[in-house]
């Protein structure tokens, strides 16, 4: 048990009532008995041969991550030097108990019997472990993906060395000088880049807990594109569709044969992930090196982007009322302005290119300061990284980083009141953790994969 308090007191839920929305202590919610099985250990060889087995027929379409999807597992790893792995872990397995879900942990044979003490007995009941012997690393969500038949994709095994960070930024450059080109303003692309899931091998972490829940055949893509960078839902009507960043489809495309073009890299995405090649919506990074970062399906036919401008609005007050509050230090006041400004600036450019392109391919964008950086007056904060999903009993809930108080309050306001995407109940993790996921780039959507 973690010190001083109850894991399930560090939790905040908001829920929709017949008299609007009410803040709802998590300890008063009804919990569901789960039964979680023993440690199933996958050995070396074990996860190899899985790997040579992998499938060559096409695989069915990866599960959607829009509000609609049922989830039975939350695969999650852990890391000893990730400090925040275990807390969420606890955590989610905490609010699987009320949301229907097991949590399904993954580390190495010799940290498994020091995490298993770590977490409380309430967790533990809702928690089963995976050890093996292959590649690790916290951030399950870029692993791969399941799918609707109970199978697995995982992206591209690429060498070590393969230059995806290289890649990534010379198509960045291609790309904003072409816009540059035709008048629109250059946005600039030192942000962060991709290829640490593959230098950890972290594609074998997926492999491995499918061997560990009997999930059935594996299928290794050709394509690259961490999970964080594809987006799959559904359009009102039933069509599928899948948002992929366009720095995956850089990388794609030089994994294929000749010159090949986006629409090529697009084309083998399809393939890969159970898709028709027409299903696939290119879309440009929101300023950050994954989609899921800055933005999130809802329900049918919808997308919530961040709003960096109504961020930067909201941060000004902050910071005003903070200062106004403060006898000493006043003279810092215009420069943390000047700091929150720059960045919702050049941020919200961003995110106009992507709601233009969102709009073109008949999505509904709703719009919202979600996405937080760091100032004297706020910690930093993403509600945008969420997992979410339909209970047993048809309730649709989201798991979000938790924040300052008046903004989680906000924040619960626009996803179960001002937006028509059914939601009933979103809950807040410990806030104290967000500031040590978020210095890696990554919040509780990254840390979790869903398995119906």
């Amino acid at each position: 048990m973690w010190p001083f308090s109850s894991p399930s007191d560090k939790i905040t839920t908001y829920q929709k009532t017949a008299s609007g929305m009410e803040r709802v202590a998590f300890a008063d919610l009804a919990k569901r008995e789960q039964s979680a099985p023993d440690t199933v250990t996958i050995s070396g060889a074990q996860l190899q041969e899985k790997i040579a087995q992998k499938s060559d027929r096409k695989p069915a379409q990866a599960l959607a991550k829009d509000n609609t999807v049922n989830p039975s597992l939350m695969m999650m790893a852990h890391d000893p030097k990730d400090k925040a792995s275990l807390p969420y872990i606890e955590q989610m397995a905490l609010v699987g108990q009320v949301e229907d879900f097991r949590v399904v942990a993954d580390t190495r044979p010799e940290d498994l019997s020091k995490a298993r003490k770590a977490i409380g007995k309430e967790a533990s009941a809702n928690t089963s472990w995976i050890t093996n012997e292959g590649g690790h690393d916290s951030w399950t969500e870029d692993h791969g993906e399941f799918t609707a038949d109970g199978g697995v994709i995982v992206p591209a095994i690429l060498p070590e060395d393969t230059e995806i960070e290289g890649w990534v930024f010379k198509a960045r450059a291609k790309r904003y000088f072409e816009m540059q080109d035709k008048g629109e303003k250059h946005p600039g692309c030192n942000y962060a880049t991709q290829g640490l899931m593959n230098g950890r091998h972290a594609q074998e972490e997926l492999a491995s807990a499918a061997l560990s829940v009997g999930s059935g055949n594996l299928h290794i893509a050709t394509s690259y594109v961490e999970g964080g960078n594809i987006l799959n839902g559904h359009r009102s009507d039933g069509t599928p569709f899948a948002l992929v960043g366009r720095d995956s489809l850089a990388v794609t495309s030089r994994l294929l044969p000749g010159q090949a073009d986006e629409a090529a890299a697009a084309a083998q995405v399809a393939a890969d992930y159970g898709f028709q090649p027409e299903h696939i919506i290119p879309l440009e990074q929101p300023g950050d090196f994954h989609l899921d970062m800055a933005m999130t399906l809802l329900g049918p036919g919808q997308v919530l982007l961040n709003d960096s401008r109504q961020v930067l609005a909201l941060q000004k007050g902050w910071i005003t009322e903070h200062y106004q509050h403060s006898w000493f230090n006043r003279d810092e006041q215009p420069g943390e302005l000047e700091q929150v400004e720059k960045k919702a600036n050049k941020t919200a450019v961003f995110e106009d290119i992507v709601e233009k392109q969102l709009k073109a391919a008949g999505l509904e964008v709703f719009r919202a300061p979600a996405v937080f950086p760091k100032s004297v007056a706020n910690i930093q904060m993403n509600f945008l990284n969420i997992r979410q999903g339909k209970n047993d009993r048809g309730e649709t809930f989201a798991v979000s980083l938790g924040g300052e108080e008046k903004a989680e309050k906000a924040f619960a306001h626009t996803l179960l009141e001002e937006i028509p995407a059914g939601y009933d109940r979103l809950h807040f993790l410990d806030r104290s953790w967000t500031p040590e996921t978020l210095h890696y780039n990554g919040g509780i959507k990254c840390r979790t994969k869903v398995k119906a």
